[in-house]
């Protein structure tokens, strides 16, 4: 009886398989090939630096060129100011503010790029990245005209620096800015806050790039948020003390509700409101 031949048929199947697993081969090459790139990146962690200081700059390479050479350029120079030889995968320089400010010591803004070179072959460059040098300034000394307020109320603020414009910060977020003597309502005191009965707020200012002024202590007291009149007593530090003289402070309400407050001598934890430490109604 005859029977059909299938090796033919089966032969052929293979050969399809063949050639679909080479075709995947090349367009999964393909595919790496468009991803990859021979671009260097450069990486410092910061964006300004001040005389004196010094800058990690990590230039990355895209493969392991241990033995080549990585080079770092400052602004549009043709010839770099720095050079390493790679012994990993990324080359790490030193710059100090002097390396970036050159001959003339002038503070200002400065670009950074990298490339590297190994044998004949030289990368493109990296991206540019852009590094501020600055000039040390002394922190400003902030006051206050008063320590508690309503958020309807203000307090005077003064940060005595050597400018007009000036940043108030409450625990390092941003409250306000400008001028250096300023009314601050309680309502921008709290700002971005939930609205609660006794909120005290760290205050501290800023002018340019100057570091930041001694911290003041106030309390914005929301009459609103008591459900009948209220004496508390807040914990202030041994330094803070002063400022309070241990005097009282009352707000009144729309409604007539009181809420007083009494400074004592402990230590204040600033996550507590009124009613977390000690009240009596």
């Amino acid at each position: 009886m005859f029977k059909p031949d299938r090796s033919f048929g089966l032969q052929e199947e293979e050969m399809s398989l063949l050639l679909l697993f080479t075709l995947s081969l090349c367009w999964w090459a393909a595919a790496a090939r468009s991803q990859w790139s021979e671009k260097p990146k450069i990486l410092f962690p910061e964006d300004m630096i001040f005389i004196g200081d010094s800058l990690r700059v990590t230039c990355t390479l895209p493969i392991d060129y241990k033995g080549g050479e990585c080079r770092l350029y400052k602004d549009d120079a043709r010839l770099p100011f720095k050079m390493m030889i790679a012994t990993d995968w990324s080359c790490v320089f030193q710059v100090t503010s002097d390396e970036l400010m050159g001959r003339g010591r002038r503070p200002g803004r400065f670009s950074l790029k990298c490339d590297y070179q190994l044998q004949e072959y030289t990368s493109v460059s990296s991206d540019s990245r852009g590094i501020s040098v600055h000039r040390q300034v002394p922190p400003p000394e902030l006051s206050v005209s008063h320590r508690f307020v309503s958020p309807e109320d203000s307090v005077e603020v003064h940060c005595d620096a050597d400018s007009y414009e000036c940043s108030y910060f409450r625990n390092q977020a941003w409250i306000a800015t400008r001028p250096c003597r300023k009314n601050l309502t309680g309502k921008q005191l709290a700002r971005w806050k939930k609205p609660t009965l006794l909120l005290p707020v760290n205050l501290t200012c800023t002018y340019g790039v100057s570091p930041p002024s001694n911290h003041m202590l106030l309390f914005v007291v929301d009459t609103s948020q008591a459900s009948s009149s209220v004496d508390c007593k807040v914990s202030v530090d041994d330094d803070q003390m002063p400022a309070f003289r241990n005097d009282s402070w009352t707000s009144v309400g729309e409604d007539g509700l009181t809420v007083k407050v009494q400074a004592t001598n402990s230590t204040l934890r600033t996550n507590e409101t009124c009613s977390h430490i000690q009240t009596q109604t």
